[in-house]
């Protein structure tokens, strides 16, 4: 049991477990406007100013006014395994439970806290009355959740300066002021988690997001400023804005996080945490037999085309996924406008069986949407899919976040399961740690990806690519669809190819029309490693001299400490240098190294150089023009 030190009545202190840094949580604290608040400190330092807790539930405003009852507190471990930049997961919480009464309306709600080594989180427990309360559906009006940093931060954020930012949170990231945030966007001071905050010092970054969401609207983060003149804040967003929404039973929100990273490696590193806040997985449903949801690479007719194939052209399709080693074959838009298109699907299946490739198919949400008798259409359409041999599904256009549509990813994700169905979701928000409750969700768009290159506020820039391993994808796996030679914008080829290693998901959609990767001989270079780049990472490790929107060089291991191959992906937006790269990630062991560079000229875009034993101590410089790249593929010498 840890037990949290009681400075006063009201006044609490939960350390960290190894005791080096703590959360102060307050109730009736002046400096918290009478309401419930939370101060944190990392590492000796405060990162938080007070910031305020609290909820509306049926009217009430749960929050100041409010008595403590009682506390409780626990030691909570998680281990699990995870993919994408490790294998394993081992994270221990020391947990706070307050209990409360709301003095007007005597009725009783907690709020539960979890402080790690380097993250702070919470939640809001409101116990509905009686069973008839419970059915009838509490409203939960929104909350006054407050994310505050201290003085002299910087924040980057995803901007998107139209409607659309807030429906698909494809935003570009870029970086500003934190009291700049509540005018920087043209779209308005509402924003998409996860936020990037860099404390003032430019040596350690916090993440505002959230975790494990269900049953519950989507929280946003809307950028205030406070009327006792305390600067600029965040506060929960919802999109259902003064309406509300209804939650059945009792109300328990997801978890508000506060990730604290000393480094970017820990940035990048830390990605799991969200999982880890997240529910386990249905035993029922995953723990007997869980290899079917396997991750991999796909092949995509849709993105160099801007629609999808033929029933001729997407076999084509998944025959060249074959011919690369790819798991799967996409199929997008567009095929239900073929002649009997179940029986060109079972066709298209079945001849993938047999070659080892599964067939994605893509599917618009309104067509799923309907709750009604327990999401009788959704259902229909899973069993369709799942009689038809189709391996998983990716569902677009949800463009919203309210409950009603976390609710349907939620039956989507669980239907999809019970069928051993895969599930990619697209025009969707960030992800909350979902692929720990549903590994069948192997990744996620809420992302600005490669197909803005194709669209008239694209295409992505160098920039943008540099920000994201330490932003969108330091909240979980993102869609980005990368390698785009035929259209990479004001990049190099080779840093198309980094994309894909450097960018964090275990399905890896690749957008290069598949025929070009096999056939032209500019791509020759690079395809015995595209035909051999893995998805989940047993460990990754960010090197120098790596900055957010600047450069990016990650390493990344594949296979077991001993005698796995090791992957480097590199990105650069202004032209650079690097000297000597850091290999000490390679061990005592040795090593041939293909080396995938910027090329000469349009004839020859890339660049492959082979050394045949290189170790830990050995001298490599790569150099990078602007908006360039580079992959390192390191194969160990067998003794």
């Amino acid at each position: 049991m840890i037990t949290p030190i009681a400075l006063a009545a009201t006044l609490f202190v939960l350390p960290s477990p190894d005791g080096k840094s703590r959360v102060e949580l307050s109730v009736n604290d002046a400096a918290g406007g009478g309401a419930p608040a939370y101060r944190v400190e990392f590492e000796g330092r405060a990162v938080t100013r007070d910031a305020t807790m609290g909820i509306t539930v049926d009217g009430i405003a749960f929050g100041a006014g409010s008595e403590v009852t009682g506390s409780g507190t626990a030691r909570v471990a998680e281990n699990f395994s995870t993919r994408g930049n490790h294998r394993n997961v081992s994270m221990v919480f020391n947990e706070f439970a307050v209990c409360l009464r709301d003095r007007k309306s005597g009725r009783d709600w907690r709020i539960e806290a979890r402080m790690a080594n380097d993250a702070f989180a919470w939640r809001y427990v409101v116990p509905a009355k009686d069973a008839s309360d419970a059915a009838a559906g509490r409203l939960v009006g929104g909350e006054a959740s407050e994310f505050r940093p201290v003085d002299g931060c910087r924040a980057w954020l995803a901007e998107r300066p139209n409607a659309w930012k807030l429906k698909s949170y494809a935003g570009y990231w870029m970086r500003t002021e934190w009291g700049n945030l509540p005018r920087v966007s043209k779209a308005g001071p509402v924003q998409c988690p996860p936020l990037v905050v860099e404390l003032p010092t430019n040596d350690s970054w916090l993440v505002f997001s959230e975790a494990g969401l269900r049953n519950y609207s989507g929280m946003r983060l809307r950028a205030i400023e406070r009327a006792d003149g305390g600067g600029v804040s965040a506060l929960a967003d919802f999109t259902e804005g003064a309406g509300g929404f209804r939650v059945a039973g009792d109300v328990v929100s997801p978890w508000r996080v506060v990730k604290f990273a000393r480094t970017l490696d820990a940035l990048v590193n830390t990605t799991d945490l969200l999982e880890a806040l997240s529910p386990a997985p249905d035993a029922a449903l995953f723990a007997n037999d869980s290899t079917w949801a396997r991750a991999g690479r796909a092949t995509w007719f849709w993105w160099s085309k801007r629609r999808a194939g033929t029933p001729a052209e997407e076999m084509h399709m998944m025959e060249c996924a074959a011919r690369l080693g790819f798991e799967y074959s996409l199929v997008d838009e567009g095929w239900l406008d073929w002649d009997d298109p179940w029986a060109r699907v079972r066709e298209l299946t079945e001849a993938g069986r047999k070659r080892g490739v599964g067939i994605l198919l893509w599917r618009h949400m309104k067509d799923v949407m309907n709750p009604e008798n327990e999401y009788a259409d959704l259902r229909a359409y899973m069993d369709r899919l799942a009689e038809a041999g189709v391996a998983g599904v990716k569902i677009d256009f949800f463009n919203a976040e309210t409950k009603a549509m976390i609710d349907l990813q939620q039956a989507i994700m669980r239907e999809g399961a019970k069928r051993k169905l895969l599930v990619l979701f697209h025009g969707c928000q960030k992800p909350t740690g979902e692929t720990r409750t549903w590994p069948n969700q192997l990744s996620r768009e809420g992302i600005r990806g490669l197909e803005l290159n194709g669209m008239a506020e694209g295409p992505i820039t160098a920039e943008h690519d540099c920000a994201l391993p330490f932003t969108r994808l330091a909240a979980g796996p993102g869609d980005f669809t990368p390698v785009g030679f035929s259209n990479p914008g004001a990049t190099t080829w080779a840093h198309q190819l980094a994309t894909a290693v450097v960018f964090l998901s275990p399905l890896q959609v690749i957008a290069e029309y598949p025929p070009m990767l096999l056939e032209d001989p500019r791509c020759a270079p690079a395809l015995d490693l595209l035909k051999a780049l893995p998805v989940e990472w047993d460990e990754t490790r960010v090197l120098a001299p790596s900055e957010i929107g600047e450069c990016v060089v990650m390493a990344r291991r594949h296979g077991n400490a001993d005698d796995g191959e090791w992957w480097v992906g590199a990105l650069n937006a202004a032209p650079r240098r690097i000297g000597k790269l850091d290999l000490d990630f390679l061990g005592k062991g040795t090593y041939r190294v293909v080396m995938i560079t910027n090329g000469a000229n349009a004839e020859a875009p890339l660049s492959r150089r082979e050394v045949a034993r290189v170790t830990r101590e050995s001298v490599l410089s790569l150099d990078l023009a602007r908006g360039d790249g580079a992959v390192l593929r390191f194969i160990p010498v067998k003794k």
